[in-house]
């Protein structure tokens, strides 16, 4: 019994020790921090996206941008949503989506009509959470992502082709308590592009079709 007690004892201080040492962050953007570019080619701030943020080492790059550095507002530039989805879930440096320490469920939130964002959990509502597998007082490199909040999670938004895009990554410290957090700062990304690369190709292939028509007549 003694030992039973002794293990228990180790086990709960352990456990302790672990929750005192995560790093906790804000997952927040204001106004105008992501805007809708899928539902149509005008770059929109809506409620129609989900966020979420993946954390690596300081320093380290994520592999999306080798497609892209970072989802433009504009809507001019194209890129393959299938291509981005495993470049972002399938990171080569490391990067992985922020867990909430405490429920062990993914960190991720719906955006604002006015394209802001604030991640609030616990009771009472808590702005700041901490971030599994991460320490107190230490920098590390983060990026948001962006989807099609039709679908649920970034697996279920990736299974099914979703829009996605991505901000520029940037370094924070996370902090050691609830009321020691900073405020991130990104650049505002839209999500998705359009039209895609594959429809570009359909135009072009219509655009030639035309011509080789026009000749013959």
């Amino acid at each position: 019994m003694k030992k039973l007690v002794l293990i228990s004892t180790i086990m709960a201080t352990v456990a302790g020790m672990s929750a005192f040492g995560q790093g906790y962050f804000n997952f927040s953007g204001g106004k105008s921090s992501t805007y809708d570019i899928f539902s149509s080619t005008t770059p929109t701030r809506d409620t129609s996206i989900d966020v979420a943020f993946l954390w690596a080492a300081n320093g380290a790059v994520p592999t999306v941008d080798s497609i892209m550095t970072s989802t433009p507002i504009t809507g001019t530039s194209n890129y393959s949503y299938s291509a981005a989805w495993t470049a972002i879930l399938n990171d080569a440096a490391g990067f992985q989506l922020g867990q909430n320490a405490t429920t062990l469920t993914a960190i991720q939130v719906g955006t604002a009509a006015s394209g802001g964002f604030q991640y609030q959990w616990n009771s009472p509502l808590q702005s700041n959470v901490p971030v599994t597998g991460t320490a107190a007082s230490t920098a590390y490199e983060i990026f948001v992502i962006g989807w099609n909040n039709a679908y649920a999670t970034p697996a279920a938004a990736e299974a099914a082709g979703a829009a996605v895009g991505w901000s520029a990554p940037f370094s924070y410290t996370f902090g050691s308590s609830l009321s020691t957090v900073l405020t991130p700062a990104f650049g505002p990304f839209g999500v998705g592009t359009v039209p895609e690369p594959t429809t570009l190709a359909l135009a072009g292939l219509g655009g030639m079709a035309l011509m080789m028509f026009r000749r013959r007549k």
